[in-house]
């Protein structure tokens, strides 16, 4: 009688380069980036690292990144990295976990199918309209900034297309700059105390914090007593849809997180991702036509609106590529809830594991020429050149971004439309080193506006 081996479970080795006592944590500190490419060259699969006291898991292959986000995905949490943002969207999407997690996406994912994208995407060109039109010959722009307070704008009036008023809305604006920033400072800060000192950017985070808890929770009440005259926007979607299963609705606390979490995530990866595009499109005069040519056929200086973009494929390669290079979110990462394992390895109950979308998207075994701007390398004739399974800027599985298609619609439309119009360019021929904070910052990144075709 044979007996089959069972396959040895595998205790990941220490990753080179740790210092006594602080381990890897001054160079997740000082030099993050390099130390994410370095960890992701390894033919591991999954390391182990120190920050300081705490041991760490990196996983640097992307079908072990897959089996985390999609097979093992009920065995791993919220990271202490994510629990930092419950004072802000509480147990929307981003942190709740479970069979209520699952519930929620249940009620929440058909508010992002194509005809409910569609229907956001007409306040989308509106807005990109009004954005360019106030632009100005010469005028000196704050990419980051300027994209960070459209990118939320947008988010706002899909969510809320009555019920604030434009001060209100500016407000809003104001306050998700503010959160951001407590977000990136504790997001690259190891010392969560730090998060509870009276600093100035604690102090404005808790009047942000407030500003934007109180409003929602307002609109929601206000819109309670409209009954069947509530506008068809993304709140009254939420307030309204019911389980199939259960036949429940959500509560309006959990209407108010998820409210808070879309408008967080929302405004972040669209503001990050356009402001590296425009950064790279300067770098890059070639890429930089060829969109320009396309947007013109096609645009001829109007404004994007949704059934454009099918015709804007170029566009959206050059999103894509901004985005294998730039990812928002650079750096993730799971608990594990219970003694688990990752391919043959043993994942302890605790452990977190990060992986990198980054170094992932910068590994020469899985995309060629990785430090290139390539838009085209994601022409379908060219697909020797990629890992679609490696690119990962929305994330994967069950926590996934539900709101991808509503991204990819509203950065299309944003890019399309200020590129029939204007050109912009860097006030400096300096190259721009990328900040890691929670997400990847390219900094205010200050460009001048040049006006493109006729009388320009």
């Amino acid at each position: 009688m044979s007996v089959t081996a069972r396959p040895a479970v595998l205790v990941p080795r220490q990753a080179p380069g740790g210092v006594p006592l602080l381990g890897h944590g001054l160079a997740m500190q000082r030099r993050r980036l390099a130390l994410l490419e370095r960890l992701q060259r390894l033919d591991d699969g999954l390391v182990a690292l120190r920050l300081g006291p705490e041991r760490m898991l990196m996983a640097t292959d992307h079908q072990l990144v897959r089996e985390l986000l999609v097979q093992r995905a009920d065995d791993f949490g919220p990271s202490p990295q994510y629990r930092l943002m419950e004072p802000v969207t509480g147990q929307g999407l981003l942190l709740s976990e479970g069979a209520f997690h699952r519930r929620q996406r249940r009620l929440i994912r058909p508010a992002f199918r194509h005809t409910r994208v569609r229907h956001y995407a007409a306040h989308m060109t509106e807005l990109a309209r009004t954005w360019t039109d106030g632009l100005g010959d010469g005028r000196t722009v704050a990419v980051d900034e300027e994209f960070g307070h459209l990118a939320t704008s947008l988010v706002v009036r899909s969510l809320f297309t009555q019920g604030v008023t434009e001060e209100e809305a500016a407000s809003v604006v104001e306050a998700m700059t503010d959160v951001m920033a407590w977000v990136g400072a504790r997001g690259s800060d190891p010392l969560p105390f730090l998060a509870k000192l009276p600093t100035r950017v604690n102090r404005r985070f808790a009047r942000a914090a407030h500003t934007l808890h109180t409003l929602v929770d307002a609109v929601i009440a206000h819109r309670h007593g409209l009954g069947e005259r509530a506008p068809d926007d993304l709140l009254t979607w939420l307030l309204g849809t019911t389980d199939a299963e259960t036949g429940e609705r959500m509560s309006d606390r959990q209407v108010h997180d998820e409210v808070m979490t879309l408008l967080t995530a929302g405004a972040e990866t669209t503001s990050r991702t356009l402001s590296w595009c425009l950064y790279l499109l300067a770098r890059h005069p070639e890429a930089e036509e060829r969109l320009h040519a396309e947007v013109d056929a096609v645009l001829a200086g109007q404004a994007a609106g949704f059934d454009d973009l099918p015709r804007l494929p170029y566009t959206r390669r050059v999103l894509t590529e901004t985005m294998r290079l730039y990812p928002s979110g650079y750096l993730l990462s799971r608990a594990a809830l219970r003694d688990t394992r990752l391919g043959p390895y043993a994942v302890p109950a605790g452990t977190t594991v990060l992986f990198s979308p980054y170094a992932l998207h910068r590994d020469p075994r899985l995309f060629a020429a990785p430090d290139r701007f390539l838009p085209d390398r994601w022409l379908p004739e060219r697909a020797a050149e990629v890992t679609p399974a490696a690119y990962l800027p929305f994330g994967l599985g069950q926590h996934g971004c539900l709101g991808e298609r509503f991204a990819w619609t509203e950065m299309s439309i944003v890019l399309a439309t200020l590129a029939a119009r204007w050109r912009l360019r860097p006030l400096t021929t300096a190259a721009v080193a990328p900040t890691p904070l929670f997400s990847l910052s390219c900094g205010r990144l200050p460009m001048r506006a040049h006006r493109r075709g006729a009388g320009a």
